[in-house]
């Protein structure tokens, strides 16, 4: 993973890299697009994250167990 660089002067107040390594590897449900056709995710419950597609992995859906009959 590359470094992160920011402009000269920005701080990173908002904790933006923190949340995005805490992404890393994991799977999230895309809860929409917007008009640019970037992600919307929402990692954790007060954030939402909106990330260019070509970042992400598409992870086939789970097969949910079929229950044998009693």
């Amino acid at each position: 993973m590359a470094p992160v660089r920011f402009p000269p002067g920005w701080k990173d107040e908002l904790g933006t890299e923190k949340l995005f390594k805490s992404m890393l590897g994991r799977v999230y449900t895309v809860r929409g697009f917007d008009k640019y056709g970037n992600v919307e995710l929402e990692p954790k419950r007060l954030n939402t994250v909106w990330i260019e597609p070509e970042f992400l992995k598409l992870r086939p859906k789970k097969k949910a167990k079929k229950r044998k009959p009693d």
